[in-house]
């Protein structure tokens, strides 16, 4: 590839967040496995999964194109303001991906593109006009429920719908709402680091030991069971990954719960809780209580290492 081609190639990469990926399919291929159980057949859960990362990283390039005045002053090197895609570009790019995402979810399933349609619409108003205290987490946590919700939905055109289901996403939506909230104290709310960020942090690691505790619970609903044995099995899975995944944010509770932090402990905890993403999707995908659920989980957990030498190239913010 020609230098020049090349350059543009990476710029429009870092615009897009591609290290972000893994996270966007993830949440589609978990919510497939656990409304269905195994793996659906055909392409519709690949279109959807698709359409979910066009969705994605749409939001992500309107991101930088409603930031683009901030990034001058703040972060001169992004795409934007060091002058490697015109904002023009950038903008109907995102419009672009918005749309398509929307209509390939339609190819996998009508109720699919109401939800992903959804989804789009969130992250529009919250790279738009969505970047209050509350109503900016609120947003975000609406669309990683409703991104989950998309795998559900296509689920439930291929299984008989069971609504205690919609459980998942949200705890995973209240998840990412506290995670937003820790976020938040670093970039929009610098006057009250001080307000110690614990308890947000606690409240993310209450709900994603929630969502491990639902998952587990869901689990043993598919599989039906009553030997005590298998009953801890089907619990093992999902609660392991949840208290995996919030031993590290809970240490920081314990560390700082009486304490000051600082805007570099802040963002230290909000990027550990946000790796946590895969970790919730894998739970959730362990919630099916199948060999086809272990594997997707599994298969989730391999996007860290993806995710990581994507980072190197295409930094997430």
């Amino acid at each position: 590839m020609p230098p020049v081609a090349a350059s543009r190639a990476l710029a429009y990469g870092r615009l897009l967040r591609l290290s972000l990926a893994p996270s966007a399919l993830a949440d589609i291929a978990a919510g497939c496995v656990l409304g269905v159980g195994i793996w659906p057949s055909g392409a519709a859960p690949f279109v959807l999964m698709l359409g979910s990362a066009c969705v994605y990283h749409g939001g992500m390039a309107l991101n930088d194109w409603a930031d683009r005045a901030e990034d001058a002053q703040t972060r001169p090197g992004r795409p934007i303001p060091s002058g490697a895609i015109a904002p023009t570009s950038a903008l109907g790019l995102a419009l672009a991906l918005l749309v398509l995402g929307t209509l390939l979810a339609s190819l996998a399933s009508p109720r699919c593109a109401l939800v992903l349609g959804a989804v789009a619409l969130c992250a529009a108003l919250y790279d738009l006009a969505g970047r209050g205290p509350w109503r900016g987490p609120l947003l975000l946590g609406l669309c990683r429920a409703g991104n989950l919700g998309a795998g559900l939905a296509l689920a439930s055109t291929v299984t008989p719908w069971r609504p205690l289901l919609w459980l998942a996403p949200c705890a995973y939506g209240g998840y990412v709402f506290f995670v937003s909230r820790v976020a938040r104290l670093e970039d929009v709310e610098p006057e009250r680091v001080d307000s110690r960020p614990a308890r947000w942090v606690m409240a993310a690691v209450l709900a994603l030991l929630a969502l491990g505790a639902l998952a587990a619970y869901f689990a043993d609903l598919a599989l039906e069971v009553q030997p005590r044995t298998s009953y801890l099995r089907s619990l093992g899975a999902p609660l392991a990954l949840a208290i995996a995944g919030a031993t590290g944010l809970f240490q920081f509770v314990w560390k700082h719960a009486d304490s000051v932090c600082s805007p570099a402990d802040i963002q230290r905890v909000a990027g550990m809780a946000l790796r946590r993403l895969l970790v919730c999707s894998a739970t959730i995908a362990c919630g099916a209580g199948t060999l086809d659920g272990t594997l997707v989980a599994l298969a989730i957990l391999l996007g860290y290492p993806l995710a990581f030498a994507l980072r190197r190239v295409f930094p997430p913010t």
